[in-house]
């Protein structure tokens, strides 16, 4: 029997978790949820993730966690070894939170906009604002992490870790890729080198990009 059942479809914010997963080298199950015939707000999802979302995983005791930044956060803590996380009393860890949380909080939001422009509005005539309005936000938000990424080779300088995951996750929803990948030359060269990586080349094969 499998230590974990992923609840997964392909780029929601699945990707990350499945990857980290592979990482840790842990048993996994994965369960695809069907979001065209919306089976994420099936009654028996619901007792899984009451928002009706993805991913969630359930854990070795069978009790179930959601979001993703929690999930990879999880795993990485819970498995060290793997050395996706640095410890809590070392200097790295304040950086870790800062980057995890952004992205989870500022940067994942923002593609939530842009494309669940509905979600944000009881007025469908405000939804093509909504969309524009996010595509001039993840300019300025994702130029943070370009930045941030000059004078190292992962977001923690020389220690790779789930940030770097977390943020690969991200750079595979824009479509087309090519013109964000050319203007993010840092994130660019970060998302490349995390792609080659086998956990995250196996987790792709069920995540393709847009394009």
């Amino acid at each position: 029997m499998a230590t974990y059942t992923l609840f997964w479809h392909p780029r929601v914010s699945s990707l990350a978790p499945q990857a980290v997963l592979e990482e840790v080298s842990v048993d996994y199950d994965m369960r695809r949820i069907d979001v065209e015939s919306r089976e994420q707000k099936s009654e028996a999802y619901l007792r899984i993730n009451p928002n009706g979302l993805l991913p969630a995983l359930l854990l070795e005791d069978g009790s179930p966690i959601f979001e993703s930044a929690g999930i990879v956060m999880y795993l990485a803590d819970h498995y060290p070894e793997a050395g996706l996380a640095p410890g809590v009393s070392e200097r790295d860890r304040a950086h870790y939170y800062q980057w995890m949380l952004y992205m989870a909080t500022t940067v994942y939001p923002t593609f939530s906009h842009y494309y669940r422009p509905h979600d944000f509005t009881a007025d469908p005539t405000d939804t093509q604002k909504i969309k524009q309005r996010a595509a001039q936000d993840l300019i300025p938000r994702w130029q943070i992490l370009d930045d941030a990424l000059a004078d190292g080779p992962w977001l923690l300088g020389e220690r790779f870790s789930a940030c770097d995951i977390y943020m690969q996750m991200m750079t595979i929803w824009y479509d087309p890729p090519q013109a964000f990948l050319e203007r993010f030359k840092n994130v660019a060269r970060v998302s490349t080198a995390v792609a080659e990586r086998p956990s995250v080349k196996k987790a792709m094969t069920y995540h393709p990009p847009l394009n």
